[in-house]
């Protein structure tokens, strides 16, 4: 378990960190906490923490200074720095003094994951050499390659100084210097792709790094030492011969184009990325060049028009199956879909899906169901994966759609509570309104409501503006002019007399009534 210190100065940020993840579920437990820079300091030395979480400024002492000073006698300590959009001065001089990563106020769960799953991957790394002492030459070259491919890592990200030279970025790992370099990175499998057994099978020296934009996938760096070196596609070629005898999915591999040094090495991984990339969405394996993406967004332009045509042609049969309750052609129309697209690579296939899925789910009046719909497409790396979100989403709007036919006096009434629920602060809320969103006469659904529920519109909303009355005049300092009209009684005599006959005393007397008892002190 890694040990943890919060150094922040502000109680409730720093109490609200406390709190913000399930710490021991990522393998760290928080030893303490400081109020400042000077406070952070000492408790560090005394306890010895594996990371410190700490904001820049701070009374005293900045985080910064702090950081430098604890740097001094624990150089193992990893630092991660809260900072904000307008401190970037100050996140400067932290990446200056080797700060481990910083995270962006206000402070979001997926960036601060991200950062102490870097560190605490540091920190294990760490741990691991200083127990490791009988191999202390072994581990510390290791160490030196770890750190060279770290900043090779972030120089293909683009993300280190771009007066940082190739003898710098090399430290460590100068046997892989070379005129030129190469990049392939493999896409991630189900079993996994081992980088011992990588390194085995290409059998020369060469940079391999996790690639952060396809988790699970690996980026090799191949040095060119001399002509009549071991090309991309050979390199390729080699670990796919391998993998055909060991693997069920061999795993599609990219590759870009030469580059002449480490400083143009970003465009060549951004092209091995993308084929890769490209090759796993649409279940390619094998070998996948740089220039595979662009052809087929070529291609497409060709017969974009015809495909989209078609494509709204399947949509608008599947909305008809989806209408008709009829799974099997709704699941089979499905699949003709995803079919085309495999079949004509280059749509924006997010976009498509989440139209579809937007159509949808108006047929079941679930307007709110498809919020998030587009991100979530985005972030999937697989045309498999979009396939059976899809398909799940339309399976929720037929059973909704079952529902609302076996049942549509409930599912009227249901909906109805929703909208007053919604709408209980706007003054023209009324029956008639209600009634033309659900497309039934007034008298109609004044009917099935009370039969449902037992009481009529008129009441329940009357009930719930009350309700709400009473939360606002109990809690809160309001007017009690204002409170009526928040909850859309614009008569404020007619809104005194329902309060009165309800709760058996004006607005005025009951705010009255629950202030002083707020502020009445509590008998021990």
């Amino acid at each position: 378990m890694l040990s943890l210190l919060i150094v922040e100065d502000e109680r409730w940020e720093r109490e609200g960190l406390v709190d913000f993840l399930d710490w021991k579920s990522l393998g760290m437990e928080i030893i303490g906490t400081a109020f400042d820079g000077i406070d952070g300091y000492e408790k560090a030395i005394a306890l010895r923490p594996d990371i410190i979480i700490t904001d820049i400024r701070m009374p005293g002492m900045t985080g910064l200074e702090m950081a430098k000073r604890i740097r001094e006698q624990l150089p193992d300590v990893r630092f991660v720095v809260l900072t904000g959009h307008g401190e970037f001065e100050y996140t400067r001089e932290a990446i200056s003094l080797h700060v481990d990563d910083y995270v962006l106020k206000p402070v979001e769960e997926k960036e601060i994951r991200r950062a102490m799953h870097r560190v605490s991957q540091e920190c294990a790394l760490l741990r691991s050499r200083r127990e490791d002492n009988e191999r202390l030459a072994e581990m510390l070259q290791f160490g030196a390659r770890i750190a060279a491919e770290k900043r090779l890592s972030e120089l293909l990200r683009d993300r280190v100084s771009k007066d940082l030279g190739e003898n710098e970025l090399l430290e460590g790992a100068e046997e892989l210097r070379a005129d030129a370099y190469e990049v392939i990175v493999i896409a991630p499998t189900e079993s996994g792709i081992r980088e011992e057994e990588v390194r085995r099978l290409i059998g020369r020296p060469c940079f391999i790094v996790g690639c952060e934009e396809l988790p699970g996938g690996l980026a090799v760096v191949l040095p060119e030492h001399a002509p009549g070196t071991q090309s991309p596609e050979q390199t390729a070629k080699l670990l796919l011969k391998e993998w055909n005898h060991t693997m069920a999915n061999v795993p599609a591999i990219g590759a870009g184009a030469t580059a002449s040094g480490l400083v143009a090495l970003k465009d060549s991984y951004s092209q091995a990325l993308n084929a890769a990339k490209y090759g796993l969405f649409y279940g390619h394996s094998g070998l996948i060049k740089a220039e595979a993406e662009e052809q087929a967004g070529l291609r497409f332009s060709e017969q974009a028009g015809n495909f989209l045509a078609a494509w709204q042609e399947m949509s608008r049969r599947i909305r008809l199956h989806l209408l008709a309750l009829q799974e099997k052609e709704v699941h089979m129309q499905l699949e003709a879909m995803i079919k085309s697209i495999a079949d004509a690579p280059g749509a924006y296939v997010a976009a498509l899906l989440n139209a579809l899925i937007i159509e949808l789910s108006v047929l079941a009046e679930e307007q709110e169901g498809n919020k998030g719909s587009i991100e979530q497409l985005v972030a999937m790396h697989r045309l498999q994966d979009m396939h059976d979100y899809v398909k799940s989403y339309i399976s929720d709007i037929m059973h909704l759609l079952e529902e609302k036919r076996n049942n549509k006096d409930k599912y009227i009434v249901d909906r109805v509570i929703r909208l007053i629920d919604e709408r209980y602060g706007s003054g023209g809320l009324s029956l008639t309104m209600l009634a033309e969103e659900v497309f039934v006469s007034p008298n109609h659904l004044n009917t099935m409501f009370k039969k449902v529920t037992g009481r009529t519109v008129h009441q329940y909303l009357a009930d719930i503006r009350m309700s709400k009355a009473e939360e606002l005049l109990r809690t809160t300092k309001l007017k009690v002019s204002e409170i009526a009209g928040r909850i859309g009684v614009s008569n404020f005599s007619y809104f005194c007399s329902i309060f009165k006959q309800q709760f058996g005393m004006s607005p005025g007397e009951y705010q009255e009534l629950m202030q002083r008892k707020r502020t009445e002190p509590r008998s021990t």
